[in-house]
């Protein structure tokens, strides 16, 4: 027996027999065409979206009597019109791996219709998308970049070989901090100082701002790298004045796959504390965001376009591209700085 799910209830619960369904309906693109004289064609203004669709069932309620056909209406119609402020999930029989938010909002005739048999129609206003069931679970992604400390060293200029024995300087052990990618030494230092921007910047690529003190004695500088995925050191190439850089290893990416034609709005929650970074590769580009004084976690609603924890507005605490969105095909995280991993419900979507 086939069946909807509406709110939670199934119709086959309330007694409703389902004679048909339009189930291949597909929702309309919001475009214009505009014609402009002297012009062969029309041009396409598109507003970026697709409307909503409806969603029908012809049904029918099988009752012994007139009373019992009326008392049956009145369950059904306390169930479809309650709640009438949002969406709900309706799913049905036809299409068990997914689901559409919807609403009824639409009028139920059937006086006219009614014997002892009553046959009517059931309309929901639905989103356009519909969305797996699998796109609804969490995928846990742990943060890989984040992963080492780095020291910068002052290092003997007579010798190109990178090793504690040629080191002169070095600074404390460091972290990147969420945009921050380059070191300055401080003035008269030799050795503490603080984290700045540099910019452009390349991919994958820490900065170093030496003082005078660092550049004497025709010193060279180097990185040294160490972590849970082993010890590295980098010599530094100079890119300008007293700026110095160095490539970092290539992180590991998490990959989710988005196995349909279209961008999904994903909800994320960004574990971590203090500054830190989230990057999305797809072949689309890349998106990134950076995220200041991270508390234990932070949300990212992209549907509904909010950056927030529980019921607090984060929205000042985020720079980068507006919200993720994860395209058709492979989406590659990249984690940075404070943050140490991700939960992600993709919302995996398709018409």
């Amino acid at each position: 027996m086939n069946y909807f799910e509406y709110n939670g209830v199934k119709s086959s619960d309330m007694g409703l027999y389902i004679q048909s369904k339009n189930v291949y309906s597909s929702p309309k693109f919001d475009s214009q065409f505009v014609s402009v004289p002297g012009r062969n064609g029309d041009l396409i203004v598109s507003n970026n979206r697709y409307e909503n669709i409806q969603i029908i069932y012809n049904v029918f309620l099988s009752a012994k009597s007139v009373d019992e056909l009326a008392e049956k209406l009145r369950k059904v119609k306390a169930w479809l019109y309650s709640q009438p402020t949002g969406y709900h999930t309706l799913t049905d029989s036809y299409d068990k791996k997914f689901f559409r938010k919807a609403l009824f909002a639409s009028s139920l005739d059937i006086e006219d219709e009614l014997n002892k048999i009553g046959v009517f129609t059931i309309s929901f206003n639905c989103k356009p998308f519909k969305y797996s069931f699998d796109g609804n679970l969490p995928h846990y992604i742990k943060g890989t970049v984040s992963d080492f400390s780095l020291i910068f060293c002052r290092m003997n200029g007579s010798s190109s070989e990178n090793n504690w024995g040629n080191r002169w300087n070095q600074t404390v052990d460091l972290k990147l901090s969420g945009e921050n990618n380059m070191y300055i030494i401080a003035e008269n230092s030799w050795g503490d100082g603080n984290w700045g921007t540099y910019s452009p910047a390349q991919p994958n690529t820490v900065y170093l701002k030496v003082n005078e003190n660092w550049k004497k004695d025709n010193a060279r500088f180097a990185v040294f790298i160490f972590g849970s995925k082993g010890e590295y050191w980098y010599s530094m190439t100079n890119v300008g004045g007293d700026v110095y850089s160095a490539v970092l290893p290539t992180p590991s990416y998490t990959t989710l796959e988005n196995p349909y034609a279209f961008e999904s709005k994903p909800y994320i929650r960004v574990f971590g504390n203090g500054d830190g970074s989230l990057a999305i590769e797809t072949q689309n580009g890349r998106q990134q965001w950076n995220f200041k004084s991270i508390d234990e976690y932070l949300e990212i609603d992209s549907e509904q376009m909010n950056f927030y924890k529980d019921t607090v507005l984060k929205n000042d605490t985020v720079t980068g591209s507006g919200f993720p969105t994860l395209a058709p095909g492979e989406n590659k995280f990249i984690l940075g700085g404070g943050v140490t991993s991700l939960s992600v419900f993709p919302r995996w979507c398709t018409l």
